[in-house]
């Protein structure tokens, strides 16, 4: 039983711990086209919903090869399934994306479709948060049957300490991924490369897994969270203690009943003159020239209640001349002798078949040998 409560103790210590620390690798869900034309929004809390996250994994590879005391940056790199045309993709090839962030901030990427098929793209990421700097790889993305075949591009914003990352003015399309699908042959690049269509806003919906993020990983969550943690490792001690109490009390009970009896028992009959016989069939041994009877002695022909009333040293039965007295012992609840009250009448004299009745809970007969 004992090791049972301790095992149940840390088993709801480590749920709850295991509640404030889960977190998911994966999401399962990107926003749907669009054709708004409004700019991405800046990531402040009361918008807070708008987030999307890649369908895929996303892993932290290493840190930043980035200055992180400088401004918001980020390079971009497309890892398709062939080291020399790593920008086509062909078939059920896979492809990634490294992304490179010098400070912890808020991605937004964008897939466009190819020209002049009336679709204007799907979010892929939406203001989804990166809580560290470094090179975080996503994928593997993988083409569906609906993927169309021609060029598409991938084009990715930063925001971070307040701002968004500038372009490079060297190269005014730095934040622009090309790249090239075909369904059953690898397909030749196109002649220019062909600016995406106007921006689209996120989806309102975000998936289960994502507002179940975004709540655990709130600050007011956290600190309700560690509560409620102290609150079960407290409670788990306290049953713990009133456990341990209950056993040592009941381990102590038993040491005194073992002692007891263990005081009860009997001289040896060959040097006893006289005896006290019980009414369950047990006796008294007396011998030598006086014998103390109590609680001990009577411990097994009385219940609980009854032997209350007995007290520890109760009546002394001694001989003098071959002759047996009784002595109460100021005792609580005194001493009869057939019948009359003896205490505090000093010695009384014993006779065979005598009857001895201690606090009126049990009846004794004194029998010469």
């Amino acid at each position: 039983m004992r090791s049972k409560l301790l095992f149940l103790t840390f088993a709801l210590i480590f749920s709850a711990a295991s509640m404030l620390l889960a977190q998911t690798a994966n999401v399962s869900a990107t926003g749907p086209t669009t054709d708004n034309s409004t700019m991405p929004d800046d990531p402040v809390d009361d918008k807070a919903e708008d987030e999307i996250k890649p369908p895929v994994n996303y892993v932290l590879l290493e840190p930043s090869s980035q200055p992180e005391d400088t401004p918001p940056s980020f390079t971009l790199d497309f890892i398709g399934a062939s080291e020399k045309d790593k920008f086509n993709v062909t078939g059920d090839e896979n492809w990634y994306l490294d992304v490179d962030i010098n400070k912890p901030g808020w991605l937004y990427i964008c897939e466009y479709f190819p020209a002049g098929d009336g679709f204007q793209g799907k979010w892929i990421a939406y203001k989804w948060q990166l809580m560290q700097s470094g090179i975080w790889k996503l994928g593997p993305f993988t083409a569906g049957n609906s993927e169309l075949e021609g060029q598409h591009v991938y084009k990715i914003w930063f925001y971070s300490d307040g701002q968004w990352a500038a372009e490079d003015p060297s190269s005014p399309q730095n934040s622009l991924i090309y790249w090239t699908y075909s369904k059953g042959k690898p397909t030749e690049p196109p002649a220019e490369q062909i600016p995406p269509e106007p921006l689209p806003t996120p989806s309102k919906e975000a998936s289960f897994s994502d507002k179940a993020h975004e709540f655990i990983t709130r600050p007011v969550v956290l600190v309700l969270g560690s509560l409620v943690l102290v609150i079960i490792v407290m409670l788990g001690l306290y049953i713990y203690w009133l456990y341990a109490r209950r056993w040592s009390k009941q381990h102590a009970a038993s040491a005194n009943e073992v002692e007891a009896q263990e005081l009860s028992v009997a001289l040896p009959s060959d040097v006893a003159s006289a005896k006290i016989a019980l009414p369950n069939g047990l006796e008294i041994q007396l011998a030598g020239n006086s014998r103390v009877v109590g609680r001990a002695d009577l411990v097994r022909a009385l219940s609980l209640d009854e032997l209350g009333l007995i007290s520890r040293q109760h009546f002394e039965v001694k001989s003098e001349d071959e002759q047996f007295y009784i002595n109460d012992m100021d005792s609580a609840n005194g001493t009869k002798l057939n019948g009359e009250d003896i205490t505090g009448k000093g010695p009384v004299s014993l006779n065979d078949d005598d009857i001895i009745e201690p606090a009126g809970a049990i009846r004794l007969k004194f029998l010469l040998l």
